[in-house]
């Protein structure tokens, strides 16, 4: 996936400067809070850092800050 996705960065349920390291967490909240909405790593465009959140709290209006997907759970 190479297109801008937008996020607020306040809606990220966790984030991590590695990306295996923010991959696991979003595996343990998958497991620990199960739930039907699905969850992204999305790489910050400007910092490089990697968030986790939940798919459906992308910006529609593009607002927030660049990331691009990197993984779905």
């Amino acid at each position: 996936m190479n297109e801008a996705v937008f996020f607020n960065p306040g809606d990220a349920i966790a984030s991590s400067q590695d990306f295996k390291e923010a991959r696991r967490s979003a595996q343990i909240i998958k497991a620990e809070r199960p739930t039907g909405r699905q969850i992204v790593i999305a790489e910050n465009d400007k910092n490089g850092v990697y968030a986790v959140y939940y798919a459906d709290s992308a910006n529609k209006d593009q607002s927030g800050i660049a990331h691009h997907i990197k993984d779905q759970i």
